[in-house]
């Protein structure tokens, strides 16, 4: 297997990729070539049929996602979005599950979820 691979890596090498898309196209060949991560993320194709799409609030360098591949027939996908810090969601949460405030506050005083100082420690310099 060695001895094919640089056989190979020998003939593919002598030509140009266009060379090799002309020849294999020619012949019904199905084939392509391994990209690079930073290849991928650039794709025009990848991203025209939205395989590829915007990412929203990550910040930093993170600017794209691959895309949910599921598709609800008469459901519009929603946008892809950076996963929420810790404990962002509790107040929200606890409200949804029809607890009032100052049962809430009683949560946090208790230790049972962080208060707004911990968590904000917690998280600090954790963003996506």
């Amino acid at each position: 297997m060695p001895q094919l691979t640089a056989i190979l890596d020998d003939v593919f090498g002598a030509q140009p990729m266009t060379h090799w898309y002309e020849v294999f196209n020619g012949v019904h060949v199905t084939f392509g070539a391994v990209r690079g991560p930073q290849e991928v993320v650039t794709d025009p194709q990848l991203r025209l049929n939205d395989i590829i799409v915007p990412l929203e609030g990550a910040g930093g360098k993170l600017k794209s996602t691959i895309s949910s591949p599921i598709q609800v027939h008469g459901v519009t996908k929603v946008p892809a979005k950076r996963a929420p810090e810790i404990g962002e969601h509790n107040e929200e949460i606890f409200e949804q599950l029809g607890f009032t405030a100052p049962e809430i506050e009683g949560f946090r005083t208790g230790g049972a979820v962080p208060n707004d100082q911990r968590l904000q420690k917690a998280t600090a310099g954790g963003r996506r």
